[in-house]
């Protein structure tokens, strides 16, 4: 919990300072001015982030609470975003169709990632190899630094082109045994690896979170994958900030175990 708290309060200052000296940038007080969108009261504010609050208390609540796994906080979250879109009017048969249909084929395609992830790692295991890189990287004297940094640097690169599920199933395996060798700590490691494959998915050339949300967009907006990457820019910098910060002080990940 406390590194996303950390995170959120990274982003409101970052968004407080961009809004003080860049207001355009963040769609503030001079984009108004121009027309570009009109100013918004406190209940339609309230109105649109309420379905949003509902849902995210909801799922988290029941976690935390302990009433349902993980697993099945993904479904009640899925059947009350479904509520929400029946109450708003919004869902026809065609759309729900059309969601069932792309939910299906994303389930299938993890399905096989996790298959093939799973071969992954038991190849590595039996032919020995995790344990060759872990005596190979202590030998070196490389040292726990040198591989942590290595280790986010190449997280990094394979942000801008995998996914987050296929880069941890790949990377992790590998380096895993060699850290475990050094003491480090599982649940920070976790965290670290969480944060930088974040950063690697808002960095170009192919972040893929920016091109998920350029397909959102309708096909006649006039905003342009530059215009998502550099928005997302400073973003990725107080990720990276807060990236630092967890590394340099371990507790903020392990302060409630």
């Amino acid at each position: 919990m406390v590194p996303g708290i950390v995170l959120a309060i990274a982003y409101a200052l970052g968004i407080l300072v961009m809004g003080h000296f860049f207001p355009g940038f963040v769609g503030g007080r001079d984009a108004i001015e121009a027309g570009d969108a009109p100013l918004l009261t406190g209940a339609q504010i309230l109105a649109r982030l309420l379905p949003s609050i509902v849902l995210v208390g909801l799922v988290l609540g029941g976690l935390y609470g302990g009433l349902f796994t993980p697993t099945e906080a993904g479904a009640v979250g899925a059947a009350a975003a479904l509520g929400v879109a029946l109450v708003k009017g919004r869902l026809s048969w065609a759309n729900l169709w059309g969601v069932l249909v792309e939910t299906g084929r994303i389930t299938a395609a993890i399905c096989f990632l996790i298959i093939a992830a799973q071969t992954y790692s038991r190849m590595l295991a039996v032919s020995g190899t995790t344990e060759l890189l872990r005596s190979a990287i202590v030998d070196t004297g490389l040292g726990f630094g040198g591989l942590l940094a290595i280790y986010l640097a190449v997280i990094i690169v394979l942000g801008t082109i995998l996914d987050s599920s296929s880069i941890m199933l790949i990377t992790v395996p590998l380096v895993l045994p060699a850290l475990v060798a050094f003491g480090t700590d599982l649940i920070w490691f976790g965290i670290v690896t969480l944060i930088a494959v974040e950063i690697g998915l808002l960095t170009p050339p192919f972040g893929i979170a920016v091109f998920v949300i350029k397909a959102t967009l309708p096909k006649s907006s006039p905003i342009t994958l530059h215009d998502i990457f550099a928005g997302a820019a400073p973003f990725a910098l107080i990720m990276f900030v807060v990236l630092l910060a967890v590394i340099a002080v371990p507790q903020l990940a392990t302060m409630l175990l």
